[in-house]
């Protein structure tokens, strides 16, 4: 089992997250496009809320319990800005899209 732990802690740290990391911040709008191609390219800009939820779930949690890397830090506040921004209508319930 600990052979299975090392590999999927490895992919994860060392492909998953640098592929998100890369090609999933809009740094124009904010947020996060969760539309990607296996090589990154964005191929729909819709932001699902529950998506944009999500990442920011994942980038506190990394640095909360991987490591304190403050690019995740930054990411995780990228979502979250966008998503109190963005993210409800004026009566304060999430959009679905």
């Amino acid at each position: 089992m600990k052979q299975y732990l090392n590999l999927y802690k490895e992919e994860l740290l060392n492909n998953v997250i640098p592929f998100w990391e890369k090609n999933s911040p809009d740094k124009v709008n904010g947020g996060y496009f969760t539309c990607l191609d296996q090589f990154g390219k964005v191929y729909d800009t819709d932001k699902f809320v529950w998506l944009q939820a999500r990442q920011v779930w994942m980038f506190a949690m990394l640095y909360d319990q991987v490591k304190p890397n403050t690019e995740w830090l930054d990411l995780a506040k990228n979502g979250a800005d966008f998503l109190i921004k963005h993210g409800r209508d004026k009566n304060g319930a999430f959009y679905f899209l």
